[in-house]
């Protein structure tokens, strides 16, 4: 049976918070593994003051070093209001040179810079102090698991903090069992392909990194001269999620090119025309060349590309075609320039296969049997290319549409299955309610089971998008086309607040499939 080694930290502050940060000063939660090693080998070195270490305690952190640990961790949430403190900088000289010229008034604390802390408060109760745990599978025999226990035992009990030096902990280290696992508090996060947070993981090599990069650190100023301290390399950045967040959908994202190899514009109301041809060329191209391994090639082509439900299965799974507006600054005009491909959980390999031949193809408004009927056509009079691309990150497609946030709000309305209201007398608290169960409908179908608040209204919640009625007061067409079997069908616009973080892309409602309920991550 395999043994676990549980490395424990207990904060002790009376109302104990956390000061870590992850890259861009953003708050961390749970403290990464990283920070974790980093706080044993400082405290390895501190007991062994300055002598080489221990050939056992060296053994043992070679094990550990190249073990990606399981973190079970109270709930954290950053503080939304931070606060502010006052540091002295390295500018001691200042000071001490008015002393010397006689000026006994010149103090170090008018020499001070301002910095901005939003730490994240962890969640406790009054009988017991709130615990992280790093729990390392051991591949090893039972006395091999006992001696690491005690050869690093002392130096965890010895570690007096977890991130700043305020961050006061105490701790210690245990060999547990698998039926032992579940007994302790906290939720679980273990390492995962993809996940809502990346953490900065120790590897193979992280020991003799950060042994080098103290020694440079120490000898940093030499003969007069200052050299920098190189970042640390021998790491990894770990997707790590919780058994209840929601993985990310697999997706594709392409651009839309014209003849001179410009980004192509698409007006924002007629986003259905895009999300109608890219569908279009996927099934001609996956009719004529399906992947090798589907077995029933019309059946997959009809039911998952094309999108058409199987009433005699329970389950239907089918790719997403989503025109993605231009957002994410305050001058952003909404145009379509780029189109993403949505896959069921699963279906990497086919969405791949299917992006890779898609990947340079024209797009064409002609349609064939195939055609969704819509209340418009489109009209293009020039070559439009598809370009398969990574979104950079920082850019509005990675931080609006792939980012991890808790709160979202739509981007283009939520096309809700069904009505909201049965005649014009309905009163306003029986639309209200009908509204909400419309929405957690919505919600349960894209598979959505992390709590979440929602509010709704029919005004948009960005600039250039538009409104989720279909007529004005004079009941003229307004707003955004539609396919023919959503045009009756009742569409708001839906801000989410998650109590977690939740990673996109997330597209909501009847026209989830065409680039309608397309929500963007609200990042404050």
């Amino acid at each position: 049976m395999m043994r676990l080694l549980c490395v424990t930290f207990r904060f002790i502050q009376p109302f104990p918070i956390f000061h870590g940060c992850a890259d861009a000063g953003a708050p961390e939660w749970p403290p990464s593994p990283l920070r974790a090693f980093q706080a044993l080998l400082n405290a390895t070195a501190l007991r062994h003051r300055g002598r080489e270490l221990d050939s056992n305690v060296r053994s043992a952190l070679d094990i550990l070093e190249a073990i990606r640990p399981y973190i079970i961790a109270p709930m954290g949430v950053p503080a939304t209001v931070g606060y502010r403190t006052y540091v002295p900088h390295n500018q001691t000289d200042l000071v001490t040179s008015a002393w010397d010229r006689g000026n006994l008034e010149a103090s170090i604390a008018s020499h001070r810079m301002e910095k901005d802390v939003r730490p994240t408060r962890i969640a406790f109760t009054d009988d017991s102090l709130p615990a992280v745990h790093y729990v390392y599978p051991l591949d090893l025999p039972d006395d091999a698991c006992n001696r690491l226990l005690e050869s690093v035992r002392p130096s965890v009990r010895s570690i007096t903090a977890l991130g700043w030096g305020i961050d006061q902990v105490i701790a210690d280290a245990t060999l547990i069992s698998q039926a032992d696992l579940h007994s302790l508090e906290g939720e679980q996060w273990r390492p995962a392909s993809t996940g809502v947070n990346r953490l900065r993981v120790h590897c193979a090599g992280s020991l003799d990194a950060l042994s080098a990069r103290h020694e440079k650190f120490l000898n940093r100023i030499s003969d007069g001269k200052f050299t920098p301290v190189p970042p640390l390399t021998k790491m990894e950045v770990v997707a790590y999620r919780r058994d209840t967040d929601p993985a990310p959908r697999p997706h594709a994202v392409f651009k839309l090119i014209d003849a001179n190899e410009d980004a192509y514009r698409y007006p924002h109301a007629k986003l259905i025309h895009v999300a109608g041809m890219v569908r279009h060329l996927a099934i001609e191209r996956m009719t004529n060349a399906a992947p090798a391994w589907i077995t029933d090639t019309g059946e997959w082509v009809n039911r998952v590309v094309r999108g058409k439900r199987d009433a005699s299965s329970a389950e239907h799974q089918q790719f997403s075609y989503v025109p993605l507006p231009s957002i994410g600054h305050e001058h952003a005009d909404a145009m379509i320039r780029n189109v993403m491909i949505v896959a069921p959980l699963g279906m990497e390999r086919e969405l791949n296969y299917l992006a890779e031949r898609l990947n340079g193809e024209v797009l064409r408004p002609e349609g064939d049997a195939a055609e969704c009927d819509a209340d418009s056509k489109p009209q293009i009079s020039q070559r439009i290319e598809l370009q398969k691309f990574n979104p950079p990150s920082g850019k509005f497609i990675s931080k609006c549409y792939l980012g991890l946030s808790r709160f979202w709000h739509t981007v283009t309305p939520v096309i809700l299955d069904g009505h909201n209201r049965k005649s014009k007398n309905d009163k306003p608290e029986e639309i209200a309610r009908a509204t909400e169960k419309l929405i957690c409908k919505a919600l349960q179908r894209w598979g959505i089971e992390t709590p979440c608040e929602f509010t709704w209204q029919s005004v948009p919640f960005l600039k250039n998008t538009l409104s989720a009625h279909k007529y004005d007061r004079d009941g003229r067409h307004t707003g955004y086309h539609r396919p023919a079997h959503l045009k009756d069908l009742t569409a708001v616009h839906v801000r989410l607040s998650f109590s977690h973080p939740v990673p996109g892309p997330l597209t909501l409602g009847a026209g989830r499939h065409c680039g309608f309920g397309l929500m963007a991550a609200v990042q404050s």
